[in-house]
Parts: structure tokens; sequence; C-alpha cells
């Protein structure tokens, strides 16, 4: 970019700080995963290095740092007040491995090194089209042979609604100098735009739905996603054109059920079934009205078309995380395959053996059991010629069910004695609601309470000695409510993946 362009864009995200949050999606762990179930043997995540183009103030890239210490960690922004916070909570934390650089894409000094995860996510569809090209000349400079290179980006068909409300938007606001000005008036019409009227065609409606979504998000996305500019939306066949010609391949897509048929019409499923590969995404793409895409990218892509199922026998699998959240509000989550189908072609047992391993798996959450031990829990539920574990874990990955790991993942799911919750867990909960858990996921806990025992759970402190600590700031409670109230916290912790 030019200087010009470059201080416009940062004078933005300094005017109105971007509020960054984790994307479980951009772990390393998650990268390598995908990577391998497609035929990819990725770097070690313990050891990896890691790049973060626009890193904004570090919600993403330092709660990683923190979980893997032996790797290390690069994040790069234009906005200096952003930069200059993620070096403030750096080194609060006393994350040595992570070096947060102002820097300007098109520039990065060469001295940071070659990388084996590349995150640019929030990037793409929001820099000119010089910027989209540095990032892939860096990835194809920089990204080690078997690494991986994340992108997401806003995708059509389904960003011509947005499209058609950024537009009312930008007609509205564009006039106005003030940042927060811009922003109340542009929520002010979305909310009337947004209210029921007479409508010339039954379409107009997903544009007032859209206006609804835009009214209930926060500033920040308000500012950045909706109304910034550039704001370049694009068809998967053009992204993944833009990216071959840098020598890029697509490996998948970082949410593997995006990838699934499923919840398509029959006709729908049957006529992408004989589509090569690349061509079946873009019409998914269109089934779906798909309009946001998080994209891996390699160097040189296998040439399987699909999950290697031999690599899921050494992986580890745990329930996904909806399916953990819906237990503890108290529902089955056998009921998951009641709402989702049956997935087409299974067999009766086979439905009634995966709804009793999710349920046995979100038991345990959030640990990972290990495949060898899934395989002889069903060998000794299973009749002989039914299909291998390996293929029902496959498809069930893919309809967003459990999830699969390389590595077994950190979170221990029952508190011991002397409960230890994560040091960037801790370290949010004395300061905000938003807290980040070992999945890398954002949780939000409001409960000042929670969070005040959270922060207490640096492994020094026994249960009894917990119990004499919220003694003096629950005066009100007897001992027995107190001891009850720390275990349901207790036990809460650990099923939201909290405790290491």
């Amino acid at each position: 970019m030019n200087n010009r362009t470059t201080a416009d864009l940062a004078e933005k995200y300094d005017t109105v700080a971007y509020v960054g949050q984790p994307n479980p999606l951009t772990h390393p762990a998650h990268l390598a995963t995908v990577a391998t179930l497609f035929g990819l043997a990725p770097p070690s995540v313990d050891t990896c290095r890691v790049l973060e183009v626009g890193c904004g103030d570090g919600a993403n890239l330092l709660p990683m740092a923190m979980a893997l210490p032996h790797a290390r960690f690069v994040g790069c922004d234009i906005a200096p007040r952003a930069i200059e916070a993620a070096r403030a909570v750096a080194a609060e934390l006393g994350l040595a491995n992570a070096t947060l650089l102002t820097e300007d894409l098109t520039s990065l000094p060469a001295h940071v090194g070659d990388f084996d995860y590349i995150i640019a996510h929030g990037l793409y569809s929001w820099v000119p089209a010089l910027v989209r090209d540095a990032l892939f000349t860096l990835a194809a400079q920089r990204l080690s042979i078997n690494g991986v290179l994340f992108v997401s980006y806003n995708a059509y068909p389904g960003c011509h609604i947005r499209r058609a409300a950024w537009d009312i938007l930008h007609f509205h606001t564009d006039a106005i100098v003030d940042a927060q000005a811009q922003i109340k008036a542009a929520r002010t019409l979305a909310g009337l735009l947004a209210e029921p009227g007479a409508t010339h065609e039954a379409s107009d409606a997903l544009l007032r739905e859209e206006f609804r979504r835009i009214e209930s998000r926060s500033d920040s996305a308000l500012f950045h996603d909706d109304m910034g500019s550039p704001n370049d939306p694009i068809y998967f066949h053009e992204f993944i054109a833009h990216a071959q010609r840098f020598g890029l391949d697509f490996l998948a897509e970082a949410s593997l059920p995006m990838m699934s048929v499923g919840g398509l019409s029959a006709n729908m499923s049957r006529f992408v079934a004989g589509m090569g590969r690349l061509v079946r995404e873009q019409y998914i793409d269109f089934a779906r009205m798909r309009r946001f895409r998080q994209t891996l990218l390699c160097r040189a892509a296998p040439s399987t078309t699909g999950i290697v199922i031999t690599a899921i026998a050494k992986m580890y699998v745990s329930a996904a995380t909806p399916l953990i959240r819906s237990s503890l509000a108290g529902k089955d989550p056998g009921a998951a395959l009641n709402a989702e189908g049956s997935g087409g072609e299974q067999s009766t047992h086979e439905v009634a053996t995966l709804r009793e391993l999710l349920r046995w798996l979100v038991a345990q959450s959030p640990r990972a059991a290990p495949v060898a031990e899934v395989k002889a829990w069903y060998r000794a539920r299973t009749p002989p010629a039914q299909p291998e574990i390996e293929t029902i874990l496959a498809e069930a990955c893919m309809r967003g069910l459990v999830q699969l790991h390389v590595d077994a993942p950190a979170a221990t799911f029952l508190a011991d004695e002397f409960p230890v919750a994560s040091p960037m867990a801790r370290w949010q909960a004395s300061r905000q609601e938003q807290i980040t858990n070992l999945r890398h996921e954002a949780l939000r806990l409001p409960d000042a309470a929670a969070r005040r025992v959270l922060a207490l759970l640096d492994g020094s402190r026994s249960r009894v000695a917990l119990h004499t600590t919220m003694a003096v700031e629950w005066p009100e409670s007897r001992v027995d409510e107190i001891r009850q109230r720390i275990d349901d916290y207790l036990g809460h912790f650990a099923k939201l993946a909290l405790l290491s």
C-alpha cells in the first residue's frame, strides 16, 4: 500500500478500535488436524512458527502463544494503538514467544523468517488488491512446504444481499465526518429499514433481515466490516484462481461441515455428487447462498479429494462444542441426530450407536478420547460387517457432531483438589467478561463471582482454601452453600475447557 492508504486505514482502526476475539478455526492445532485429514503432513504444532497478519490487539494470537510456549508467534498490523495494546498484554503475561510489529504486509521485513501457519482473518476482503497480492506472495515465499494459509473473506452469492445493505448505509453516512456519528446514523437507519412494512416482492424480506442483523452488531463490527472501505466480496472460484496464480492450492474449508451437502435437498446433493472438488465447492456456495468463507490453502495440495480415513486412527476425538453447550442447558446430545437427520445411508444400528457415542463423548468432555479407545468401545457394541469407526467419525466430523484432533487437547474434564485454570483465562477473568478457553473459543462469563473464582485457580489453592477465600465475599451464605457453589463453578469450568 502507499503511505496515504496505509495511514487512512490505520487511522480508522485507531479511531474505532476493532474488538478482537479468538477464532478456534485459526488455531495451529486445528489447521494441522484438517491438513492431516486431507493428506498433508503438516509441521508439528508444539514447535511451529505462526504469523497472523492483521492481528489487531492480539485477542486471537496471544492465547495461542500462551498455550504453545515452545512455538513462535509473530503478529503484524498497521494500527499502532492495536499493536501497543497487544504488546502491553504480552508483556504483562510474560509471553517471550510473541513478537508484535506495526508493519504493512507489503513490506514485512525478511528477518521475521518463514512460517508453518499463516493466518489472515478479516483481512482479504477489506484491503486493496495490492495487499491481497502481497498476502499470496508472502505465502508463496515464506510458507513451509507443508504449511497452511488460513484466509477468511466475504463471499458471493450471499454478499449480494449484504452489498445492497452496505450501499444504502454508505449513501446515508459517507458525508458524516465523525466516526461515532456515522455508526449512530447507520444503526438508526438499519433499525428503520428492518421494521416490517409492505413489500413488492417476497425476496424483500432478505434485505429486511440483513438490516436486523446490522442493527444488532457491535460498533467495531458495524464500522469496520459493514461500513468498511474497501470491502470486496468474491466468488470462491475467483478466490481460488487468484491463489493459483501464486502457486497456492485449495486444501479444505476450515469449517469442515461447510464442505458437506448436509441440509441441502436430495436433488441438489445428487446434482453436485459427480462434480470435481473445486466446482462442487462453488455450487455448494450457490445452494447455501454462502456469504463468508474461511479457506485453507497450501503450497502443494495432496492428490486426495476427500478425507483420508486411515489418518483418523492415530487421532483423538471429542464432542463438538455445540453439543457440549447444549448438554449444559439440559439437552440430550443424542438429539442432535434427530435435529439434523440420520445421515442418509446410515443403518438404524449405526445411528443408534452414533447417538450413544455422542452421549459418551459429552459425558467426559472436554476430554478428547484416543480413536483407538473409541474403536474398542465401538467394537464391543457393534456386530461384524458394520462400517469401521474411522468412517463413522469422518462422517460425524463433516456433520459438525465431533471434533478430531492430531494431539490431545490440554483441557481436563475433572477439577482436582488444587484446580488450575489456564493463565490466559485467569488474567482475562480479573479484567473482563470475555474469556478464552483451552479450545481457543470465546466464552462470556457475566457472573462476577464466577470470574472471581476463576481468577483464583492458579494451582496454589485447595478447594478448602477456595471455600475460605470466597466465604469472605459471600458472608450471607452457609458453609455447605459455599462449598456447593464452588463445586458447581468448578464443574462448569471443566465442561467449558477452562481447566488444565
